[in-house]
């Protein structure tokens, strides 16, 4: 079968096709949550009919013998496995939940789905995929049954399920408005649904402007960090700090943390080289794989004047700072605040 996103699994279920095998993960953890329920709701299952296990404490005997029970007053017997990272199982328990997978009944749906951890390890960009020992089990299901992967829409899809939600709650948002929302919020289903809250509670009734997203909502890590990125190579060391200061704030990991910054003046090189051999967005869009337009457009505009000797300097700093920071006992926020600083000289 082939890797299902929303749409595409609803037409599944559409057309009443049921497979034994499910796997569901994605970087819209509320795509995912959305999309099991449907599922759910198309093999009959409720709250009794369906068997729910931890993924974290899976008991694999349990599951062998779940797996080969018939339904008694359903049409499926209906398994739910949340958050099972094969990463972290032994090689013997990772042979037994195969052998479990092969012999599941004809009768029976067993569903994971991934909402705890991050399934790609830390990895960002284009690229990204699960992570090795992951990847055996989701090739297996995509083969045997319906893998589907829900990664966060783009922005203009995003806009027209903002403004439908918006008018739901009985205030307006315009087109602008709306994408902007989506662009800030990286696309991520729950966030938004958060942040319209507030605004909307804010509004009363009344229409959400372009100025209230920009003062209310929450900054998110990609943003700030593109903030960061132009605030460094317009060399505007009040407006850098202060983004540093935000994405500390957040917590994240160091390491990923500074993977992202560097995928941000990535996106900058490869505009600046693009544009120096007269290649377009669409080029670089179609090159690399983006998912979202808005990002290469953006990395376009706010490249102007920029060189990639000057960023290749960046990036090099960046590395160097993962160096120090995989070999070298160091104060991780006094390193990220240094790199930053030397970047701006």
């Amino acid at each position: 079968m082939p890797i299902l996103d929303a749409k595409g699994l609803q037409g599944q279920l559409k057309n009443g096709t049921i497979e034994r095998l499910y796997y569901f993960y994605g970087s819209d953890i509320l795509q995912v949550e959305s999309c099991v329920k449907k599922l759910l709701k198309a093999v009959g299952g409720d709250g009794d009919s369906v068997t729910r296990l931890d993924g974290a404490n899976l008991d694999l005997d349990q599951l062998a013998d779940e797996a080969e029970l018939c339904p008694m007053f359903a049409d499926y017997n209906c398994i739910v496995i949340h958050d099972c990272n094969l990463e972290r199982m032994r090689e013997d328990a990772r042979k037994t939940l195969r052998s479990i997978l092969e012999n599941v009944a004809d009768s029976t749906v067993l569903v994971f789905y991934v909402t705890g951890f991050d399934i790609y390890g830390g990895k960002t960009g284009k690229s990204k995929k699960p992570t090795a020992k992951n990847k055996t089990i989701i090739d297996y299901i995509a083969k045997h049954g319906t893998v589907c992967v829900l990664e966060p829409k783009t922005p203009a899809a995003m806009a027209s399920d903002i403004s439908v939600s918006v008018r739901k709650r009985g205030c307006t948002i315009g087109q602008d408005a709306a994408k902007l929302l989506a662009e800030e919020c990286g696309c991520q289903t729950l966030t938004i649904q958060q942040e319209l809250g507030k605004l909307c509670a804010f509004v009363d009734g009344g229409e959400i402007t372009v100025e209230m997203i920009r003062n209310m909502v929450s900054p998110q890590l990609e943003t700030t960090v593109y903030e960061l990125t132009k605030a460094v190579i317009r060399r505007h060391p009040a407006a850098a700090m202060q983004a540093v200061d935000e994405l500390l704030a957040m917590r994240m990991e160091m390491p990923y943390l500074m993977g992202v910054v560097s995928g941000c003046f990535i996106d900058m090189q490869r505009a600046v080289v693009a544009k120096q051999n007269r290649r377009t967005v669409q080029d670089v869009t179609a090159d690399f794989s983006y998912r979202f337009d808005f990002m290469v457009e953006n990395a376009f505009r706010d490249s102007r004047g920029e060189t990639a000797a000057h960023i290749t300097k960046c990036l090099k700093l960046l590395c160097d700072a993962e160096r120090r920071l995989h070999s070298q006992a160091v104060n991780e926020r006094v390193l990220f605040e240094q790199t930053i600083a030397e970047m701006l000289r």
